[in-house]
């Protein structure tokens, strides 16, 4: 008797599940269930819908990657410097910049001053052994150095090869230095090379200043006078070295 009610239970519960399934004459379509769930807008809107933070691990991402390339950069410095020491012999005081004058650019601060033997009138320079500037006013422990482009700056050079020619380099404008004194009977041209010369006791000789860019002169005068171009880009400096002795 009990298997018999299951069994008109069952066959009540199947005419049920039959009679929703038949809607409007017409099997319900299960397969709305999946269209509306997995439908191709809805699919594309989720590919391209973006985390709220990916612009913020953007930007993050970036800064990274600017600190480790300046990272990079300042290793590389340290280690010409390095080499440069041992292979010149010079006394080097590696220092960072700390500021430049708000009211000229080619005025610098740096992080070191007498307590680490800087004085005025030493030769700055950067990782290869390019002179720079000079200082100009060493305090206890941060000085003030004046960029060679600077329109105050004098410093005594040679040029050519031979480097028998002589001049007086000065700043002009802060973007390109200007030769004068070269005497009118010597040959220079555009490309030589410009560096320091053996007359100041605080600046050794030899250091690289920067390559003749154009040569100027009148046949009634008596000296040359020539633009020099810096061989390197004095708006983005990082690490400097002071040479304290030679």
């Amino acid at each position: 008797m009990l298997r018999q009610n299951l069994k008109f239970f069952l066959i009540f519960i199947t005419i049920i599940a039959l009679f929703i399934l038949f809607k409007n004459g017409q099997i319900f379509d299960l397969g709305i269930i999946f269209r509306k769930s997995f439908s191709p807008e809805k699919f594309n809107t989720t590919l391209l819908s973006f985390p709220d933070n990916l612009e913020e691990e953007y930007k993050n991402l970036l800064v990274e990657n600017n600190q480790l390339k300046e990272l990079k950069q300042e290793n590389n410095e340290l280690r010409e410097l390095l080499e440069l020491k041992n292979k010149k012999e010079y006394n080097l005081a590696v220092v960072n910049i700390l500021s430049r004058d708000p009211l000229n650019r080619n005025i610098l601060i740096i992080d070191a001053g007498r307590d680490r033997g800087i004085e005025n009138g030493q030769a700055v320079v950067v990782s290869n052994g390019i002179v720079v500037g000079k200082i100009i006013d060493a305090g206890i422990d941060s000085s003030k150095l004046r960029l060679l482009t600077d329109h105050f700056s004098k410093l005594a050079v040679k040029i050519g090869d031979d480097r028998n020619v002589s001049g007086i380099l000065s700043g002009s404008l802060g973007l390109v230095m200007e030769l004068s004194f070269i005497p009118q009977e010597q040959e220079i041209k555009k490309g030589d090379i410009v560096v320091t010369a053996d007359i100041d006791p605080k600046i050794p000789s030899g250091l690289v200043v920067g390559q003749i860019e154009n040569v100027e002169f009148e046949q009634e005068e008596l000296f040359k006078e020539a633009s020099v171009l810096p061989l390197i880009n004095y708006e983005v400096l990082f690490t400097l070295a002071v040479i304290t002795q030679s």
